[in-house]
């Protein structure tokens, strides 16, 4: 205790009882000793010096000591009160008691009396004053602890984010509310570099950024700050007049930024601030810090998942283009095989029937006969123009294109003899400029020579085949082929699922074609689309539609 701090008010009247309390007894004791003649004037010293402790006669002229007590419990002062009494005035000193009294004097009465009173009540005081201070210590302390907590938590779930999340803007998203929780910001973003342009960065993710900044998601955005922290690869914290230099000054009066590297590049930013100036800390920096290291992995791994998927998705392709080939090849040799054992044997019933003829003269069954024989021999030469090599259809080369145009031209040209033998119309609509396929996804070829087969087998007398290609999109591309006659609503919905194998009333032989549902497979597994309608203009139409590259990209 420093008993030199304390400062004790005097309220007495009588000037010899407050000389000898407070020059006497306190002054001489090490107290502050302050005396005023009546209540009116010690509420006004209370104000004034805010004392630690009030002596206070009960007797006073105008107010009485209990009226001051009443005073300053009105107006929340709380201050302890020793009151002083007569001899027979016990039953007031209960009532000050009940107005908050601590301890009372009756007198006369003696120095030492006086300082035992006036030390025990300020000890009691400094006490209170120390376990209010300890108190709110801890309280500091415990408050400290538990956002450290919060920030180790955050820190752990960053950890267990970026090993178990694999979508990158769920992961982005996670990363930018973390870096806000541990350094109790109040907006945050996180910039990502784009691989194509190492100058340019993409806003990743946001909270609380301003609605006209916030339409930047996913898109290239300068904050005008973080290009420092770019250059130097160090962070930065910025508050009060230097944020003003920069546009970003509208959202908030203090800024950090901290760098996201992978081998010594910054590969992103993660940007955090507080509206009011309330600069960050170097223990805020650390803990940033700690987050940009984990987001730092997070982008390597993103980097290690994309590849893995892109080295899944070649080798699917790759499997599924074999895969293809290889259907196409078995059904190719299936439908040739079938088709050379009918022709074959029915050419062997005709010359068995001219063999066994005893006359000398054709007779009109002998002219039907030969007929025949001629229409098949004609059938097998349309094999031969229809059937592209197998050693030669199925080599893929890595790396080249194929012009739909120039594909679609040279079938209009093979299936051009076939056309006009049965008196059919061919036609082709080809864009202005070429679309190019990869030559990984050569099957497109068997799939449109397939359909074109379907609509020669299947078109009206004297009808008309129709090829188009149209660029429907950056990436993509559709193939319309179509036959005049219609088929029934039951027979397109299930005409897809169709195969060679069943027996079809094809109108004529056009050659050997995969079987629709192979080309529905096919196309499929090239990432695109096919359907059929019979709607319009008595035609029976296949579109699709198959992925296009860009021959210079």
């Amino acid at each position: 205790m420093n008993p030199s701090k304390d400062r004790i008010l005097i309220v007495e009247s009588d000037p010899e009882i407050s000389d000898f309390i407070g020059r006497q007894a306190l002054s001489s004791a090490g107290f502050q000793a302050f005396t005023v003649n009546d209540a009116s004037s010690a509420i006004s010293k209370i104000l004034q010096i805010s004392p630690d402790l009030i002596i206070t006669n009960i007797k006073l002229p105008g107010l009485s000591g209990k009226d001051l007590m009443v005073a300053l419990s009105s107006q929340g002062i709380n201050i302890p009160i020793i009151v002083i009494a007569q001899v027979g005035q016990e039953s007031e000193v209960i009532q000050t008691f009940r107005l908050g009294a601590v301890d009372y004097l009756i007198w006369p009465c003696q120095e030492p009396e006086i300082i035992r009173s006036v030390e025990r009540i300020i000890q009691q005081i400094h006490e209170t004053r120390d376990r209010s201070i300890l108190e709110k210590r801890l309280s500091e302390i415990n408050q400290q602890l538990q956002q450290r907590v919060r920030e180790l938590t955050a820190i752990f779930s960053m950890g267990k984010a970026v090993t178990s999340i694999t979508d990158q803007r769920i992961l982005f998203e996670k990363i930018n509310n973390i870096a806000a929780q541990v350094s109790q910001a109040d907006v945050s973003w996180f910039l990502l570099r784009e691989e194509e342009r190492e100058k340019k960065f993409l806003l990743a993710a946001e909270k609380n950024l301003p609605d006209h900044i916030n339409d930047f998601l996913f898109r290239t955005w300068d904050d005008g700050v973080s290009s420092l922290v770019v250059m130097s690869g160090e962070s930065l914290r910025l508050h009060g007049d230097p944020l003003h230099r920069f546009r970003i000054k509208t959202i908030g009066q203090s800024i950090m930024v901290v760098p996201i590297k992978v081998q010594r590049q910054v590969m992103g930013i993660l940007a955090v601030m507080r509206k009011e100036i309330n600069p960050f800390s170097d223990s805020d920096q650390h803990l940033l810090e700690a987050v940009a290291d984990y987001a730092s992995i997070s982008l390597v791994n993103a980097r290690l998942f994309r590849a893995i998927e892109a080295r899944a998705q070649a080798l699917q392709d790759l499997a599924n283009s074999y895969s293809g080939s290889e259907k196409i090849t078995q059904e190719k040799l299936i439908l040739i095989e079938q088709n050379l054992a009918q022709s074959s044997q029915l050419m062997l019933t005709n010359l068995d029937e001219l063999t066994l003829d005893v006359t000398s003269r054709w007779t009109a069954t002998q002219r039907k006969n030969l007929s025949l024989l001629k229409e098949n021999i004609l059938n097998f030469d349309m094999i031969s123009k229809t059937i592209i090599p197998i050693k030669n259809a199925y080599r893929v080369d890595q790396g080249t294109t194929t012009d739909l145009m120039i594909l679609v031209t040279d079938l209009e040209q093979r299936f051009k003899p076939i056309v006009n033998h049965y008196n059919l119309t061919y036609k082709t609509f080809l864009p202005e400029f070429p679309i190019f396929v990869s030559q990984e996804k050569f099957q497109i070829q068997d799939v449109i020579q397939g359909l074109i087969t379907n609509a020669i087998q299947f078109c009206q007398e004297k009808g008309e085949i129709q090829v188009s290609i149209s660029q429907i999109s950056n990436n993509q591309c559709q193939i319309d082929v179509s036959n005049t006659g219609l088929i029934n609503l039951k027979q397109s919905e299930s005409i897809l699922q169709s195969s060679n194998s069943e027996k079809e009333r094809k109108a004529r032989f056009a050659g050997i074609g995969i079987s629709l549902g192979l080309i529905q497979e096919i196309i499929l597994n090239l990432s695109g689309k096919i359907w059929v309608d019979s709607k319009e203009e008595n035609k029976t139409t296949f579109h699709m539609t198959v992925p296009i590259i860009n021959p210079k990209a």
